[in-house]
């Protein structure tokens, strides 16, 4: 290529006569621009004046720009050269620069803080976000932004400098971190960061990291745990928390071969507040007595609801054996003061039971136990006393109840109770159509313990669900002997309400009825009217994930619970057990209005009706006329263990009506 040459400073315009048809493809020249003069920038012109290597031609009359280096010398006058194209990396540069920027851009739209530090934790580059993160201008920290190490609470400093060290260590993991922010005044912030290695070299290794506000997160985390371990209500330790802290102080206790004391308090007439002024009030005295115990104890005592009005007070380093009960007799008493004080009514007493370690449990769990147990002993003793499971075993109070709710403890623990089957017959025909099981008890020493007296052991020392358990399998076990050749028989097993209310109670008794190669359909499940108590949308919630699995529900003992005609629609069960106590007056002319009411009612909500408590062949005779579809009672077989049950079937199959 060649260009003649003016020396004429002034002119800015040249011409090429000659252009070679390799460089005309390079620098994108039109062979009509050949002779015609072509206007170069000035910066140009010095560039080929001063002899540079490279060179940047921008030719216009084509409306073409190109980028080209020079590998020749140029002559005096003119210059010829051979060009070698560096546009398309320009271009590249150009490109990658805009992509770098628009990068930038979008990362400063976030509030998240992208940044890049040294080894030693030197910060050398960031984005917007982390001058939003620090709450300072950009402008403040010119070239030099600080040690990352600064920006940390120093409580963390140490935390945050390992982690860093490990980054540098690791070959490409992701390092999470936590730590405060070092600021002098306002709320604490928290902030939330990933780390990992950017290895420029084998020498060079930075840290690449995005860190972000995580306060809003961290507190609701916070708020989230203190729930998990907290009563909602009284803002005491639950259960979980209330655990815990027993294991701790028992601990301590082994170490230092100290004494360590229980109590489990029940809040007296809670229910007739609750039934008299309404729920909220019922709250708000539990509030009020929670406080009032919390501030007669010692900083190092826990005091936890443990439901309802249950509470359970752990006393740490107790010095004898006395000081359980001066701290119980002192909770009452002040208790009683100050509740009259706040206006509620002097009926509001406590009955507490107390235990202590070593003496009377050496685990959390048995210790609860003992506890529980002088409490129900407070109970039965009247209510607003204290009883002491040490005093009660070493003078013999009580002896009966309490030997007796030992006994049935040590029972239903190595699975002695025994089921029993009561025969459940069709009203016209008599023909059996299935069994209820039933508790029985006998123990050594007792005899047989009716299940009116060790029932309610069972509710108060927590046993129920246990027991439940123990008959449940029991009886799908027996059952499940003549099932599949009796298709149309249902087994009948009673659920108490806490069964219930166990997540994912229709799973894990669908599986276990499968275990046996039962159906749900073959199993009917008694609840009563007491379910109604959980709330009404809750009890239905329940019973419908049960009645999908197939089983077949029955509303038990109706008629002396606490269910309206409302709650009773509302319930998706499949039938009505007429209790015996209405059962067994259909010849007194008010109870007969009373079954006639009830049994009305059952059909009108198109359920199937049982009547349990049929003693005598007139009874059977005026349920059927009635319309009851089923029988049960002592006419037709009293309850007795498997083989005596199926036996007695056998042999009494026979219509009674003839």
């Amino acid at each position: 290529m060649s260009c003649s040459s003016n020396s004429d400073k002034n002119r800015k315009n040249r011409g090429f006569p000659y252009i070679e048809p390799s460089i005309r493809t390079i620098a994108g020249f039109l062979l009509s621009i050949i002779g015609v003069l072509i206007y170069l920038y000035s910066e140009q012109i010095q560039v080929l004046l001063g002899l540079l290597f490279f060179i940047s031609l921008n030719l216009f009359q084509s409306g073409i720009t190109r980028f080209c280096m020079m590998e020749k010398m140029l002559k005096l006058i003119g210059f010829r050269s051979e060009l070698d194209e560096i546009t398309a990396l320009n271009e590249a540069a150009t490109k990658a620069a805009a992509i770098q920027e628009n990068y930038m851009k979008t990362l400063n739209l976030l509030n998240e803080a992208v940044l890049e530090v040294s080894a030693d934790g030197t910060i050398m580059t960031t984005s917007d976000g982390w001058f939003k993160l620090i709450g300072t201008d950009a402008s403040a920290f010119q070239d030099d932004k600080g040690s990352l190490l600064t920006f940390v609470h120093e409580a963390d400093r140490a935390m945050v400098r390992t982690v860093l060290k490990k980054v540098i260590a690791s070959v490409d993991e992701v390092h999470r971190v936590r730590f405060r922010f070092n600021q002098q005044d306002g709320p604490e912030k928290w902030i939330g960061g990933k780390f990992m290695p950017e290895r420029l070299d084998d020498t060079d290794i930075r840290i690449r990291g995005v860190l972000r506000d995580t306060t809003d997160a961290y507190l609701q985390e916070k708020k989230i745990q203190h729930m998990a371990m907290h009563d909602a209500l009284t803002g005491l330790p639950n259960r979980v928390l209330l655990e815990e802290r027993m294991e701790q102080a028992l601990a301590h206790a082994q170490r230092n071969d100290a004494m360590l004391g229980l109590l489990f308090i029940d809040l007296d007439n809670f229910k007739q507040v609750n039934d008299i002024h309404g729920h909220k009030t019922g709250d708000n005295l539990l509030v009020s007595v929670s406080q009032i115990m919390q501030q007669r104890l010692r900083a190092t005592d826990t005091l936890a609801r443990w439901g309802g009005d249950e509470f359970v007070v752990v006393l740490p380093e107790l010095k004898q054996a006395a000081d359980i009960r001066d701290v119980a007799e002192s909770l009452m008493h002040q208790l009683e003061d100050e509740l009259i004080a706040e206006g509620f009514d002097a009926v509001v007493t406590l009955s507490i039971g107390g235990a202590l370690y070593p003496e009377d449990a050496k685990t959390s769990e048995s210790l609860l136990v003992q506890a529980d147990k002088a409490l129900y002993f407070a109970k039965e003793q009247g209510r607003n006393n204290v009883q002491i499971y040490t005093e009660l075993r070493d003078n013999n109070l009580g002896y009966y109840d309490f030997d007796m709710t030992n006994h049935f403890t040590q029972a239903v623990k190595e699975g002695r109770i025994q089921v029993h089957y009561q025969l459940i017959v069709d009203a016209f025909d008599e023909s059996p159509q299935g069994y209820e099981a039933l508790a029985r008890w006998h123990d050594s020493k007792h005899g047989w313990v009716s299940p009116a007296v060790f029932i309610p052991i069972a509710e108060n020392m927590g046993l129920i669900q246990d027991l439940g358990k123990q008959v449940l399998g029991t009886a799908l076990k027996d059952f499940s002997l003549i099932a599949s050749q009796n298709p149309k028989l249902k087994l009948s097993v009673n659920i108490s309400n806490r069964q219930l209310m166990q997540a994912d109670f229709n799973i894990w008794l669908t599986e276990l009825v499968a275990s046996y190669n039962l159906k749900p359909e073959q199993v009917k499940l008694e609840i009563t009217e007491s379910l109604a108590q959980i709330g009404i949308l809750r009890a239905r919630e329940i019973l419908e994930s049960l009645r999908v699995e197939g089983f077949f529900l029955s509303l038990d003992d109706f008629g002396t619970g606490y269910s309206s005609l409302s709650h009773l629609h509302s319930l998706p069960v499949h039938e009505l057990k007429i209790d015996m106590s209405f059962v067994r007056r259909y010849e007194n002319p008010d109870g007969f209005i009373m079954l006639e009411t009830i049994i009305a009612m059952g059909q009108s909500l198109g359920l199937e009706l049982v009547a349990e408590g049929v003693e005598t062949k007139g009874c059977a005779k005026v349920m059927c006329e009635m319309g009851v579809e089923r029988l049960q009672g002592y006419y037709f077989s009293k309850p007795l263990p498997w083989k005596e049950a199926i036996e007695y079937c056998d042999l009494t199959n026979i219509s009674r009506f003839k």
